[in-house]
């Protein structure tokens, strides 16, 4: 019993870099993914399983066809890991400091669709002219995205995301409403036009994956008793500005993201005939971000972004 104990004092225990790439392994399953994820070469991502293989004498994590999974072993300890994890991080969260300027750290962030063309062009732009060595990286919202915010493998989770819940802190950055996109100098597409011309008009109806807000179409069946001749339907708002400005279809689209895409083709927005279905957008984020110098700053940048 004696000689077994030795042996096991002898393996040590894994050191917080050596958690921190388990841990990564666990959640992305790839030595180069998690190498990019950590800014280390995967040489000592390797080196580091070796040493977490010997400390727990199991592999851990085994390649496969999507990557490496982890084994029963990985299974079992990786909430245990994860909360030392955390508990390391917090620990240091309150004396840090974070100066933009100098900063190397990578953000994950996750945010819709609309949120990558309305707020991405000018948070790119802050980044690059205040902090030129942060990193942001965006993250599709999916049904997992509360998971993600709580395991911390989030910063940062941007828009209208009703399923967020009540463990979250949240900021309220704007009110965003829908308005009428179509081609300069539609023949059809008139401002105060009688709602019922308005419907007949060839729609293209936009349906991504994922979305939280009622559809518009749907608010108008309920409030005008009608429904809008859709003539197209896409799950994606990619390109449809080029669709709009080569046609007659017009589109219902949050009034932000019919600015941005004027930038990219002849296009005109008017009001809506009818009065407009409206949803907030926050940003959400974790409490155990609260105190972290770096995720405060660019909570603050992503609302100068938003609200100016």
């Amino acid at each position: 019993m004696r000689g077994k104990r030795k042996d096991e004092d002898a393996r040590g225990f894994p050191d917080y870099r050596q958690i921190s790439i388990f841990v990564a392994l666990f959640e992305v399953s790839g030595i180069a993914r998690v190498a990019a994820r950590l800014g280390m070469n995967p040489s000592t991502v390797s080196m580091a399983l070796a040493r977490l293989r010997d400390i727990y004498q199991d592999d851990l994590f085994v390649r496969s066809a999507v990557g490496m999974i982890p084994t029963i072993k990985a299974e079992s300890i990786y909430p245990g890991l994860k909360q030392a994890q955390q508990l390391l991080q917090a620990s240091t969260l309150a004396r840090d400091a974070f100066d933009p300027a100098s900063a190397t750290r990578h953000f994950r962030v996750a945010m819709s669709e609309i949120g990558v063309y309305v707020l991405m062009p000018h948070l790119r732009a802050l980044l690059a002219s205040e902090a030129p060595g942060v990193s942001l990286e965006q993250i599709e919202i999916t049904a997992d995205t509360p998971w993600h915010l709580e395991s911390g493998t989030l910063d940062l989770v941007l828009g209208h995301v009703p399923t967020m819940g009540n463990a979250v802190i949240r900021q309220r950055l704007y009110r965003e409403y829908y308005v009428c996109l179509g081609r300069a100098g539609h023949p059809a597409l008139q401002a105060g036009m009688p709602v019922a011309e308005f419907l007949r008009l060839p729609h293209l109806s936009v349906a991504s994956r994922g979305r939280n807000r009622q559809r518009w179409e749907d608010y108008a069946a309920e409030k005008l008793g009608a429904r809008p001749n859709i003539r197209l339907q896409q799950s994606s708002f990619a390109g449809i500005e080029h669709l709009l400005a080569d046609s007659d279809l017009v589109a219902v689209v949050p009034a932000r993201l019919s600015r941005a895409l004027m930038r990219f083709a002849p296009l005109m927005a008017i009001d809506l005939p009818f009065e407009s279905p409206s949803y907030i957008v926050h940003q959400h984020w974790h409490p155990r971000h609260k105190k972290d110098a770096g995720a405060t700053w660019l909570r603050k940048a992503l609302a100068r972004v938003a609200q100016g």
